[in-house]
Formats: structure tokens, sequence, C-alpha cells
């Protein structure tokens, strides 16, 4: 067992402490201005050996804090903000190209070569700094390794294209004009200055390139190194050499190379169901307060579900993104797929955010609904679909932020083109605040029966830009907010007590009035203490306040009015009139608390030895002998 952990040890980190270096103990070798030299020159004889070893150990304490500083600045993200720009650089190098210009015309060749250096001296340092930035932002962007080493290596791959040894013997030949010829004397400090900044930069570069983790945490799995040791040892197996010699040659990749791939994809293919269960274990440990078994258990399922298909999709992207590090050669192109692989990654987070926090409001959401009134439902599936937009939004910008493109530039372009935008999506914006207006209006909600001009029907559901309706024929209607927003709704829903009942009883003539009113006493006593009438008896309204703004029963829609009375003398009838309220608005329960009444009123009917009146009408038949006779029909 101990073999096999020194085995992984080997293998995991060996490589990235064998790719750390320190700072060499040899100091970089600058050329001082003359004025430098004689302030610093010893005769032979007196140059003592102690001093010599001080200076070098000046000079290499001095090396460590310059990389030491940019390691700093570059960890702190300050060259953002203290390096100037490139066009600083652009612009003096314009004019120095057209002073060379001139001086090529008039065979000013000492000024052309003065002026070259300066350029080259301008466009290292420009380039330079650029390096540093772009570290920095392919630190936030979180770029693999390799894009670090590629922009380390292409800076110095320019800085050693220019060659500084072309113009080291005028150097030397023009250091002595220097003190009577301005042009000299400029030629001698740019070439020192180019000097002194190439090697310091070339220093500093290769410092970096060689200790990338010191400005870079290292991540041995996306950076390949630990898997090269196991992709040799298969390459060198007898048999599978000769076969992966081709392959590399005429395929660009061995046989170690695609084994060890496949190995990637399948194990993470294995480990995806119980990697699951130990993230939803370990965040419901977290979360869960609770110690209701049933409470756990629901929140695991629904968290299990939540988080299912982003771990597995993440899974399967991570282990093709380290098959393409090992198989893949080519950096540009590795470097062209790796901010669409960061975006996925990005959006398979914020997918599983949204998807956690809709499944938790799917927990969590009654029991907030029922302690706290004046939260709706249509609210807070409003706040989750602007917070799903937001999440989107968040990818993209990342998205572009990963490709390079200047976020602030897009942002600035917005502002100027904010009036063409607001006009061209100004019925989407209208929609958006009629929206909101609904919302905090609270004029309907969810599952509301309402009415307008142009429609009926239940709520389905109320969206950023429309509502949907159902009517009651089961069709569908989608109704732009703005237009819902400005209409007459009659809302049927908005009642908490009372569904009207109303009903004229016809009574025949023939009955004796007393009858009539006894009978409508025992209608009123009856529908008195029925249980589902709303009377005072059967509900209880709080009492209200000496002034109110709006009457409590009216907002909430409290109804128990109770009204019984001998109506009228109707053509055919005497009417009593019945007029009150079922306790349940719900459409079923008040045809089922009507249906009581109606049976109850037929038995009192009865009771009281009337008799329900029906249309009649009386025909009188005039014959030759004026006789009348009745017919009654």
């Amino acid at each position: 067992m101990l073999n096999i952990y020194k085995f992984l040890f080997i293998i995991l980190f060996l490589p990235q402490f064998l790719l750390s270096q320190d700072i060499p103990t040899t100091p970089i070798k600058l050329l001082a201005k003359e004025s430098q030299q004689q302030a610093i020159a010893k005769p032979t004889e007196q140059t003592n050996t102690d001093d010599l070893t001080q200076n070098i150990e000046d000079q290499i304490d001095s090396e460590n804090k310059l990389v030491d500083d940019v390691i700093n600045n570059i960890n702190n993200e300050s060259y953002l903000t203290t390096l100037p720009e490139k066009n600083y650089y652009d612009n003096e190098i314009l004019f120095l190209t057209n002073r060379i210009n001139a001086n090529n015309l008039q065979k000013n060749t000492l000024a052309v070569k003065r002026d070259e250096l300066r350029v080259e001296f301008l466009k290292e340092k420009a380039t330079y700094e650029d390096t540093l930035k772009n570290i920095i932002l392919g630190k936030q962007e979180f770029r693999n390794k390799k894009y670090f080493e590629e922009i380390l290596k292409n800076n110095i791959k320019q800085i050693q294209n220019f060659k500084l040894d072309d113009y080291a013997s005028l150097y030397e030949s023009e250091s002595k004009n220097s003190s009577v010829n301005k042009v000299s004397a400029d030629l001698v400090d740019n070439y020192i200055e180019l000097y002194n900044q190439k090697h310091t930069q070339l220093f500093v570069l290769q410092y970096l390139y060689s200790n990338i983790q010191k400005f870079r945490a290292s991540n041995f799995f996306i950076d390949e190194f630990n898997l090269k040791y196991l992709i040799d040892k298969i390459d060198n197996v007898k048999g599978i050499s000769f076969i992966s010699s081709l392959t590399s040659y005429h395929l660009n990749f061995s046989i170690g190379e695609l084994i060890i791939a496949l190995l990637i994809i399948l194990f993470f293919r294995l480990i995806n169901r119980y990697l699951i269960v130990i993230i939803t274990n370990f965040i419901s440990k977290l979360l869960i307060k609770d110690k209701n078994h049933n409470l756990e258990e629901n929140i695991l399922f629904h968290l299990k579900d939540a988080i299912n298909s982003p771990v597995i999709y993440s899974l399967y992207l991570f282990s093709i993104q380290l098959s393409m590090f090992i198989l893949v050669k080519d950096q540009t192109f590795i470097n062209s797929v790796m901010p669409w692989i960061n975006t996925i990654y990005m959006a398979l987070l914020t997918w599983a955010i949204y998807a956690i926090l809709d499944n938790s409001i799917s927990i969590y959401a009654q029991n907030l609904l029922e302690k706290y009134q004046n939260v709706r439902k249509e609210m807070i599936v409003f706040i989750l679909k602007i917070i799903k937009v937001v999440l989107i939004l968040v990818v993209v910008l990342f998205l572009f932020t990963q490709l390079g493109i200047d976020v602030k530039a897009i942002a600035a372009s917005l502002g100027v083109g904010g009036i063409a935008i607001a006009l061209a999506a100004k019925d989407t914006l209208a929609n958006f605040f009629a929206s909101l207006n609904i919302m905090t209006d609270n004029s309907f909600s969810q599952g509301d029966w309402i009415r307008t001009n142009d429609f009926e029907g239940t709520v389905v559901d109320i969206r950023m830009r429309t509502t949907r309706i159902r009517t009651f024929d089961n069709a569908m209607i989608t109704v732009p907010n703005s237009q819902i927003a400005n209409a007459h709704i009659m809302n049927w829903s908005k009642r908490k007590i009372g569904r009207r009942i109303k009903m004229s009883i016809g009574v025949t003539y023939e009955s004796k009035m007393e009858d009539i009113v006894n009978l409508k006493n025992d209608i009123h006593d009856m529908l008195l203490n029925h249980p589902k009438i709303a009377t005072n008896k059967t509900i209880n309204i709080s009492k209200t306040k000496a002034f109110e703004a709006i009457k409590r029963e009216d907002l909430d829609g409290i109804k128990n009015t109770l009204l019984v009375f001998v109506d009228e003398y109707s053509s055919s009838s005497i009417d009593i009139l019945v007029y009150c309220f079922s306790k349940s608005p719900v459409w079923e329960e008040w045809l089922i608390a009507k249906e009581e009444v109606m049976v109850e009123i037929s038995k009192l009917v009865e009771k009281n030895n009337c008799a329900f009146a029906y249309p009649a009408q009386t025909i009188f038949l005039k014959n030759d002998n004026e006789t009348k006779e009745k017919i009654e029909d």
C-alpha cells in the first residue's frame, strides 16, 4: 500500500515541483550610460573582491525584488489601472516612423538608426505591458496553463527576433562621438535603454514562464502534466510503441493518449451516479436544519432532481476537455475552443443554481404563502423569471469576456443607441411594466375567474409580457399585459365569503296572505340558521375602527346580507323575494347550497298551505247571443 501512495505522489505532484524554478543566482548583464560609468568606475588596482561580490549580491536582490513586484502586481491586478493604454505608445511610434521616413529621404542614416532603436524600444515595452495585462485577464477568464505559456512565448520570441547585435558596432563607434554629437549621444542612449530593457524583460518573462504557478494556481488535471507519465508508460509497451509512432505521425496522437482519454471518459461515467449522491448529501447537511425525516427525504429528492442533469453534463464536459488537452496538439485550436467550454461550464452552473432555487420554492413557498398573507404566488413566479433572465445575461456576458469582446464598449454603444432600442422595444417594455403594475395592483391572481369586454375565463399565469387565460370552453387566450392592465376587469374570485343567491318565489293568488307571511317568516328563519348561508350567526366579522379609509368587508369580499320580503303582485302570482349569500364563493359549493335552499323552500311552501304559481291566462269568448264563457288555461 505504501508503494502505491509513493507511485501516486510521483505521478501527481512531482512534475509540479520539477517545473517550479527559483530565481537564477546569476545577475543580468546590463549596460550603464557614460555618466553612470564614470560615477562607479574604479582603478583596477583598487578593485576589491569583497566589493565585487557585494555588488553582485545587491544586483541579485534587486532582480529578486523586480520579479516579486511583477508577480504581486499581477496577483493584485494593479497593472490593469497603472499601465498606460497601447495608443499611448502608438502615437509616439507614428511620430518616429514619420521622422524615419523623412531622414531616409535626406540620407541621415545615423538619425534613422537612432529612431529605429527608439521605435523598437517602444514596441517591446508596449507588447510587454500588454502581456502583463493579458495574464491578469487570463486569470479572470480562468484560462488554462497553455494560454499563459503561449502569450509568454510569443512575447519572448518577439523580443528575440529583433537583432540588436546589428547595431553593436555602430554603438561602439558612436560612443566615442557622443560627447560632441547630439545624434550620436541619443543613439547611444537609445541603444543602452533598449539593451537593458530587452534583457530585463527577457529575464522577467522567462521567469514567469518557468513559474506560472506563482501567479496562477496549478490544476494538474486541466494542465495535463500528471497524465504524461502514464501516457509514456503505455506508449513504451512492446507492441504498442510501433502503432503509437504511426498514429502520432498520421493522426497526431498516440495510442497512450487515446487510451488515457477513453479511460477518463469511462471514469467520469462511472462516478456520475455516486458523485451526485455525495454532493446532494453534503449540501443537504448544510441546508437542512429540521430533523423531520420526511422533510429531509423530500429535500434530498428535489435537490438531486435539481443538480442531476447539470452535474452529469459538467462531468462529461470535463472528461471531454481533459481528453482534448491530451489528444489535440494545436494550441490555437484549444485557445479558440476554451472560451466556449468555459461558457458551457458557467451555463451549467447557472442552470443548477436556478434549478435548486426553483425546487426550493416548490418545498417552502406554500408555507411562506400561508405564513405571510401579503406574499403572492404570482410575485414569486415573476421574480423567478427575472432571475432566469439575469442568469442568462450573466452567461452571455461571460461568453463575451471569454471571447475577448469589450463588454464596456457594448454597454457604451447600448447607451448611445438606447433611444433607438427603446423605440424598437416600446411594446415589450410597455408589457413588462404593465406586468409589474398587475403584480403590485393585485387586481387579479393566478386561478382567478375574471371577465372583461373581450374575454372571460380563469387566469392560468401572469408572465413578463403576456397573461394567459383559459376560457370556460377550454380555449387558451394570450393577452398582452399592456392591454389587460388598461381594461375594465370584473374579478369574480376576489371574495372570501359570499356568493349571491337571488330568487323570486311566486305563490298563487288563491293562497291566504296570512299563510304567505308565515311562509316568508319560515324562509327567513331557515336561511338564518342554514350552515351554508352567510349570516350574522354563521360568520364573525371583526369590529371595524372608528375611521376606515376602506371598509374591510368590501376590500376582502365579505357579504352576509339576508333579505326575505313579500315583494310584489305580479301578473299571475304574489312574489316573495329571497336574497342571500352562500358562505363559500366556490361555484360547486354555491350550487350545493342553492339546491338545499330550494328544497327547503319547497317543503315550507307545502307546510304553510301555499302553492307555487305558474303562468296562467284567462280568455273570454263572446258569441252571437252575447253570452260569456270563461275558459281557464
